[in-house]
């Protein structure tokens, strides 16, 4: 009589429960290793965006972009009511020739540069077209990472242009952030990297810069530096470029221990040396030059 060799119910469910803890093993380590990579193309972009930055300044008397400026004639000299808006993202694209190099990979789309212009009535720059449809895409549509408003100056769209600074005004290039991983937060909504601070995180931001987290914790203007704050979304650390051109990561809860001089009216802060920098929200502001809240 012949028998047939297989496996017995007890050796199969054995081969399952093996394939099973082998899968658990691995499945995090295949995340991880995803989220290792979309960080390390996230900081490729940074660097190669301050590259942009130091060719641009080469170009343009070492002056930095503003961050947001119309392009087109306004509806009324302070409304940017079906403005276009040359921003600092468009400044550089000449320099990169991919819109690629401003977004973060975690998060694409984190913020929507049509709606948040359209916040305020305006338009994107759209390259010579008249309308978003006639410019069939060819325009900023999404960013990732978000500018330092006291380096590119804050947008004041109600202006044909913004002042602007040197990049030789800066004292310490080297700490001088420029580009942050960010996000975009409307106004009257609640910035959550502010709100889920520990009480710990919070009492020592409060004693470094005063009225920094009540500022950011619900954005009150539509088109603000609060409204696009840094984020931590890679494994709870935040992509960083400096004016020197160099790119890091660091902690949400690093802390840049550079401070800036405030007018001591501002607020009513009478603590005139602030911390420039309070991640992970706060990138704006220049070290030894101007922290917030007076930005």
């Amino acid at each position: 009589m012949t028998r047939t060799k297989a496996f017995t119910l007890i050796e199969l469910l054995v081969v399952i429960a093996i394939i099973a803890i082998l899968a658990a093993i691995l499945f995090p380590v295949f995340a991880q290793a995803k989220a290792a990579a979309k960080k390390s193309a996230t900081l490729s972009n940074l660097k190669q965006n301050a590259t942009a930055v130091a060719i641009y300044l080469s170009d343009s008397d070492d002056v930095f972009p503003a961050s947001a400026y119309s392009a087109t004639p306004q509806a009324t000299p302070q409304s940017p009511v079906g403005t276009q808006i040359y921003s600092v993202y468009d400044a550089l694209m000449p320099y990169t020739k991919n819109r690629d190099i401003i977004l973060d990979v975690a998060e694409p789309k984190a913020i929507n540069w049509v709606n948040a212009l359209a916040t305020v009535g305006a338009l994107p720059f759209l390259n010579g077209a008249a309308t978003l449809a006639a410019a069939n895409g060819n325009y900023i549509q999404f960013a990732g990472v978000t500018p330092n408003f006291a380096v590119f100056e804050d947008p004041n769209l109600g202006r044909s242009s913004d002042v602007t600074i040197s990049a030789t005004s800066l004292d310490l290039p080297a700490d001088t952030i420029m580009f942050a991983t960010g996000k975009r937060v409307n106004a009257g909504i609640t910035n959550t990297e502010v709100s889920l601070l520990t009480a710990a995180e919070a009492a020592g931001i409060d004693a470094a810069a005063p009225g920094i987290r009540t500022k950011y914790l619900t954005p009150v203007g539509p088109f603000a530096g609060e409204n696009f704050p840094g984020t931590a979304r890679h494994n709870g650390q935040m992509l960083l470029n400096f004016a020197d051109t160099h790119a890091k990561s660091f902690k949400s809860n690093a802390s840049l221990q550079f401070f800036g001089t405030n007018d001591a009216a501002c607020m009513g802060n009478t603590n005139i040396n602030q911390r420039v920098y309070n991640l992970p929200f706060d990138i704006n502001g220049i070290p030894n030059g101007i922290a917030e809240p007076c930005l």
